[in-house]
């Protein structure tokens, strides 16, 4: 049975961080990944990411941004990859009280003010007038303001995983992928990982980060989060292109209320051509899935209500022809909130979920954190804010 300091089970977005960290530490690091990572089968995939630093979900995740952005930055030097484009990131309010990753729309304004305003961040609020000079793409109404986020942009998604994971393996971290975990045990003082082909590993330290198939082997999270299918789809673009080319920001636009809308909706510049269309979607936190039984096709009429509902009446320089879709799916907890901590049943089992559709940001950070937890060593970032306590205590139920 191979033996390590560390196993790391599910190596997506948060767990490649956590493995590079650990590598890079001189750790004895295994990684281990139902698929091949990174892959299209959970929640890191579909070409791009949006990053931010102030924060609306609160004003604690501001400094897990921030840190974030700068690992972003190490990891390009390092491997001479393009990961991040910082081409800002525009957010617009509902004015008919929607809310946005279980924050209520005006709150998450007044939290990302609030964010700017502490941490510095690099930004501002845009008056109606302001808003529809600047940004002619969206049909505004006469009372929108937004603020816009100048440290905000997008992340190239699978090449983030991808060089993670290179970086890990460069410094000695081994990767078993095209594996489950089936169980894990307390044996003879350290953690046996048992795999789905009957083979076992053991560390002192577990790191579970498996995202939607969380509950699996963390049970206190079972009644706790639920898993839910979002679309990506890329529109043609009928005019403007330049609209929406390389130094238009990414944008966050909470329509709720809005004709038939009931969600916001986001999206990002054309990437190398206009002719590859605009990535836009809208977020839906209703309805539970099974990830491993979700609906990967995205049928024509569904294209066609999305576009017809959140694409035509606020971005009409998009055509209704989709080019491309993706399915990827969410995992939720109440609140939209962060859960990451100690197994109650063993402290050395750690994880991080649920990320409620707004993790792809922070986990770099996050990763660090973890792998800096699994030293006994203090994260840099404060992560008390995320326990599972935390959130029993905001929701009883």
């Amino acid at each position: 049975m191979a033996q390590f300091d560390v196993i790391v089970i599910g190596c997506g977005a948060v767990g490649s961080a956590a493995l590079l960290h650990l590598a890079k530490a001189g750790k004895r690091v295994l990684g281990i990944d139902r698929f091949q990572p990174p892959h299209k089968f959970g929640s890191t995939h579909g070409e791009t990411r949006i990053t931010r630093a102030a924060i609306g979900e609160g004003v604690d995740y501001t400094p897990l941004a921030q840190r974030s952005h700068v690992l972003w930055r190490e990891l390009e030097r390092e491997t001479g990859a393009r990961l991040f484009e910082q081409c800002g990131c525009l957010f617009i309010p509902s004015q008919d009280g929607g809310e946005v990753h279980g924050v209520s729309s005006a709150q998450f304004f007044a939290n990302i003010e609030t964010a700017a305003r502490l941490h510095g961040v690099d930004g501002e609020t845009l008056s109606s007038e302001q808003l529809r000079a600047a940004f002619p793409a969206f049909a505004t109404a006469a009372n929108d303001r937004a603020f816009l986020d100048r440290e905000g942009g997008y992340l190239m998604v699978e090449d983030c995983v991808r060089a993670e994971l290179a970086v890990a393996a460069r410094h000695g971290a081994e990767l078993v992928t095209g594996r489950r975990v089936a169980a894990f045990r307390r044996a003879a003082g350290a953690l046996v990982v048992t795999l789905d082909d009957g083979a076992t590993a053991s560390a002192d330290t577990l790191i579970v980060t498996t995202g939607p198939w969380i509950t699996e082997l963390i049970a206190p999270l079972r009644r706790r989060v639920n898993v839910t299918r979002q679309v990506l789809y890329w529109f043609d673009v009928l005019s403007h292109p330049e609209r929406f080319g390389p130094d238009a920001p990414v944008f966050i636009w909470d329509v709720t209320g809005r004709d038939r809308a009931a969600s916001d909706i986001y999206g990002f510049p054309w990437l190398g051509s206009p002719d590859n269309g605009v990535k836009i979607a809208n977020e839906v936190l209703t309805g539970e899935t099974d990830p491993d039984d979700v609906a990967r096709e995205v049928t024509p009429d569904e294209i066609a209500a999305t576009y017809e509902t959140y694409v035509r009446p606020f971005v009409p320089d998009l055509g209704p022809r989709c080019l491309r879709s993706e399915v990827c799916l969410y995992t939720n907890a109440p609140g939209g909130r962060f859960i990451i901590d100690r197994d109650p049943g063993d402290a050395d089992v750690i994880y991080a979920s649920a990320c409620s559709g707004h993790g792809f940001k922070h986990s770099p950070a996050v990763g660090e954190a973890l792998a800096a937890m699994a030293r006994g060593e203090t994260p840099r970032v404060d992560l008390s804010g995320f326990t599972l306590d935390r959130l029993a205590a905001a929701d009883p139920a």
